[in-house]
């Protein structure tokens, strides 16, 4: 039957093998990296404070120069893994073939 939407999947034309397996992904994985995602933001938001505020919350002996800048990158390595399995996640959608 044809239509003038060009998604088989809305049409209900595509038409699914019962014998292939869904790819499993480890559960944990997913909430780990949500885990240190939330970790990274909240150490680039303590990292900003340190920067931008006389009073920061490091005491005087760990608070050295560009403590705050040093904060926000390690808050930012700290978010990335999270963000390039989303977009890994993302266009992993567009690359796969329905047979």
């Amino acid at each position: 039957m044809a239509t003038l939407f060009p998604f088989p999947t809305a049409t209900s034309e595509l038409k699914l093998n019962p014998n292939v397996e869904m790819r499993s992904r480890p559960k944990g994985k997913l909430g780990s990296l949500i885990l240190l995602d939330l970790l990274g933001v909240v150490l680039m938001l303590m990292g900003l404070r340190q920067q931008f505020h006389q009073q920061g919350f490091l005491p005087e002996v760990l608070n050295v120069s560009y403590a705050g800048v040093m904060m926000l990158i390690a808050g930012v390595a700290l978010t990335l893994p999270f963000f390039i399995w989303s977009i890994k996640a993302s266009f992993g959608a567009f690359n796969k073939s329905v047979k």
